[in-house]
């Protein structure tokens, strides 16, 4: 399993300095995921490019989870998703999109990923926790419909959870 971490800013004196930081960790830490993952982690559907990662949500921040209403645990995961439209096979701008889906365990748990997007500083991503129980793999099943497609595009793919 790739393993990314995210480091904490200079403490800041002032609440909106604070929340400035926050965001700017949460956006770090996508642009960071979204960076490991450019070879392993995207697929283009015609003219968009999908940018995907699944990790556990205790890999995350305190403030950053908290700043985002994500819960940190051992036992819970959290898919994020970016869409972009792309021009000659390079991702631009990034574009809204509808999600639906599901993960299933190897063992056959399957559940309903309920997606909330996230749009800031000129990105926008979807992320959705979901329950794990690792050592396991999940299977991801998700429908994208980005704003300006007439049909959806299916994203596949597999992530192994590791027990620490």
């Amino acid at each position: 399993m790739m393993r990314t971490r995210i480091f904490h800013a200079s403490n800041r004196t002032t609440a909106d300095r604070c929340a400035g930081a926050i965001a700017w960790l949460f956006a770090a830490s996508v642009s960071v995921i979204a960076t490991i993952a450019h070879a392993q982690y995207a697929e283009n559907f015609g003219a968009y490019r999908v940018r995907y990662n699944a990790l556990p949500t205790e890999q995350l921040l305190s403030d950053v989870a908290q700043a985002y209403g994500i819960v940190r645990s051992q036992q819970l995961g959290l898919v994020n998703i970016a869409v972009q439209r792309s021009a000659d096979g390079d991702a631009s701008a990034p574009i809204r999109a509808t999600l639906n889906g599901t993960a299933t365990s190897l063992s056959g748990q399957r559940v309903e990923l309920k997606f909330r997007e996230i749009a800031e500083d000129g990105a926008v991503y979807y992320i959705a926790q979901f329950p794990i129980s690792a050592p396991d793999t999940y299977r991801f099943d998700i429908s994208i419909t980005p704003e300006s497609a007439t049909s959806p595009y299916a994203l596949k793919f597999s992530q192994d959870f590791v027990a620490d």
